[in-house]
């Protein structure tokens, strides 16, 4: 699929939320594979079926699940959010979890090049400057389908100044475009990321070369970055850490995609 520049959003805080809670949606059928498959190899008498390997699906209990479109889980210090946020494009999606670190979404979305959702797990911030900041650094592993006909990256993106300034950091991207140009390259800790800024509120940080479905991302040491090269104030105050996926299409049929592992650590 050609690459695309990425259709911005409105910041998940500001949109309207639907609670979802564990025991308050209708049961379903659960589909508990998403791909069956076989193949035949024949020969003179001989007929031998072999199925291939199947896509994950929902499990069939987890602790929660919603198809609202904003259906939020408060799990404490983090919160698990479908957001749908592109009302007039999003097609059907469901969110599941065990917990902040173990979740997931089914989604099934139109061959096109917007970004319909960003389901996703959230820390909100009571604002502090990010100069009084000593650590942000988060751990993630994730998983998006094994087939080749879909669009969508796995990312994390900050909030800054009650939602005036993004900062995405594209770790696994799947056919997509940052948007706005590549304005330099950096690396941290032995990781090269191209920055692209979209404008004066918007920037990205993608990873170059092969991408990562498991690691650590030091998100202070980029905004160190940005503010040390003149792009962002030292006074700038953190609102909100979000990791999950931007996803743009799933060739119209019903996707998954999987959180693993996930932790956020912040210290003042």
């Amino acid at each position: 699929m050609a690459t695309h520049a990425r259709s911005r959003r409105s910041p998940a805080t500001l949109t309207a939320r639907v609670f979802g809670r564990a025991g308050r949606l209708p049961a379903k059928p659960r589909r508990r594979l998403a791909v069956i498959a076989a193949v035949v190899v024949s020969g003179p008498g001989l007929a031998l079926w072999a199925a291939l390997p199947a896509q994950a699906s929902i499990p069939a209990h987890p602790v929660w699940e919603s198809s609202a479109p904003f259906g939020t889980w408060d799990t404490g210090k983090f919160d698990l959010y479908n957001n749908e946020w592109n009302t007039a494009e999003a097609g059907p999606q469901t969110i599941w979890g065990d917990s902040f670190h173990h979740w997931g979404v089914e989604s099934t979305q139109a061959d096109t090049t917007s970004v319909k959702t960003y389901p996703s797990v959230q820390e909100n911030y009571n604002h502090p400057p990010i100069s009084k900041l000593q650590t942000l650094f988060s751990n993630f592993a994730e998983k998006m389908p094994s087939v080749s006909n879909f669009d969508a990256e796995a990312a994390y993106d900050l909030w800054l100044n009650n939602n005036d300034i993004e900062i995405m950091v594209w770790v696994d991207n799947h056919g997509q475009r940052p948007s706005g140009n590549v304005i330099a390259h950096a690396k941290f800790y032995g990781q090269r990321f191209a920055v692209w800024e979209g404008n004066s509120h918007m920037f990205s940080f993608a990873l170059s070369g092969k991408q990562e479905k498991k690691g650590t991302i030091h998100l202070l040491k980029m905004m160190d970055w940005l503010e040390s090269h003149g792009y962002l104030s030292s006074s700038a105050t953190l609102t909100q850490v979000n990791f999950g996926w931007e996803i743009c299409s799933t060739d119209g049929k019903p996707m998954d995609f999987t959180v693993t592992r996930y932790s956020l650590t912040t210290k003042l």
